[in-house]
């Protein structure tokens, strides 16, 4: 059966990856979604809270005058002009104005003070003024409309204010945003915050690909290598198969040739000094198949004391030299209990048109042809 593991495992890297990345942009669309609304809120929570500390202020220099240490006309004006000076946010300001319809302050408009504020509609037509005094009177409230900004001209733009009624003295007095300003400031701290997430996203991308990268090469040596002797393993064989035929048509000049190799009464080994000498006796013939193979070629563990070596070449020649000194090389292992190492082998080569599993079978016919006629020998036909 052919895999093709590391397909399989990029592909799957890059699911997860691809699942990661639409889940970090769904919440974050979320976020942002939950975000306007939540900012919107504050902002209208932040208009009331300056009106109630208007009104506190107020309250504080009313006591005053209640108290006799002020006049109240002095408390009323005191008041009045700490009100008119006070800006916050974006040339924010109060105004006060009474329940008759009389501008009591505007530090922006003073032209209202000469006009039936009961009268005043912004540009949708809502009498904004009596609009403020209804919520005023039912405990305090936001009032939608369009007003033109401080030092700007006459266009008007959506606001939102937030009124509170000071029954002693009959003033309403109010404090607004301007919505546009507010949709700004959103969309800055938004910006800010999409940098912040895309660097949080390009880092985690980084991240997972570097982890990817590293588990992969991890998983699959993992899954192609054999971990006792650190050649290729019987199912990377699988995986490459095609690719040394496909090499073997393109030059003609180079045969596939396959080798072998069996190490002698192994099991010989293992059951008189045990499983664990025999993986070190595996270890050893595994290193001596990986220093004397070359990059292009591929070394394999079969199965048990099994291993195949692929290879590309232009004569038989260097075939039977490689596979001579490997088998010279490992009768001169040395080990404990004074075991004298031998391996056979049976080497074949590809013909015109033959099939993999056709040439591999040879090359083991060929393999057992030298178990049968001594051991410790190579043998070719």
């Amino acid at each position: 059966m052919k895999v093709y593991l590391s397909s399989d495992i990029g592909r799957q890297f890059g699911l997860m990856g691809l699942v990661s990345l639409f889940s970090m942009l769904l919440l974050t669309f979320l976020f942002f979604t939950a975000f306007t609304d939540i900012y919107y809120q504050l902002k209208k929570e932040e208009s009331q809270d300056l009106t109630t500390a208007g009104l506190a202020m107020t309250k504080g220099f009313y006591e005053l005058s209640s108290k006799g240490e002020l006049s109240e006309e002095d408390a009323k004006a005191i008041a009045l002009q700490a009100l008119s000076s006070s800006r916050h946010i974006h040339e924010g300001y109060y105004w006060v104005n009474d329940s008759s319809g009389n501008m009591v302050m505007h530090p922006v408009k003073p032209e209202l003070m000469q006009i039936d504020l009961s009268t005043v509609q912004d540009v949708n037509g809502l009498y904004l003024f009596n609009e403020f005094v209804i919520a005023a009177h039912a405990g305090g409230g936001w009032v939608d409309y369009m007003w033109p900004k401080p030092g700007g001209d006459d266009t008007a733009y959506p606001k939102v204010s937030y009124v509170a009624y000071f029954e002693p003295w009959d003033w309403v007095i109010g404090t607004g945003i301007y919505l546009d300003e507010v949709a700004e400031q959103k969309n800055q701290l938004a910006i800010q915050a999409a940098k912040l997430i895309l660097a949080a996203v390009l880092l985690m991308v980084l991240i997972s690909v570097l982890f990817a990268k590293r588990s992969t090469t991890v998983i699959k040596d993992m899954a192609i290598k054999d971990p006792l002797t650190g050649l290729f393993s019987r199912r990377y064989l699988n995986e490459s198969e095609d690719s040394f035929i496909s090499r073997d048509k393109r030059n003609e000049d180079n045969h596939l040739y396959v080798i072998f190799l069996d190490l002698d009464h192994f099991k010989f080994i293992n059951d008189n000094f045990g499983h664990h000498f025999g993986d070190d006796v595996l270890e050893a013939v595994g290193k001596v198949l990986h220093e004397n193979t070359r990059p292009q070629d591929l070394a394999v563990r079969y199965g048990g004391e099994e291993f195949v070596i692929l290879m590309l070449a232009e004569s038989i020649e260097p075939v039977l030299q490689l596979t001579e000194r490997i088998r010279m090389l490992v009768n001169k292992l040395q080990f404990a209990h004074d075991i004298n190492l031998t391996i056979s082998a049976g080497v074949a080569q590809r013909g015109f048109e033959e099939s993999f599993p056709s040439v591999l079978n040879r090359a083991d016919h060929n393999l057992y042809t030298a178990k049968a006629e001594g051991r410790d020998r190579v043998v070719f036909e």
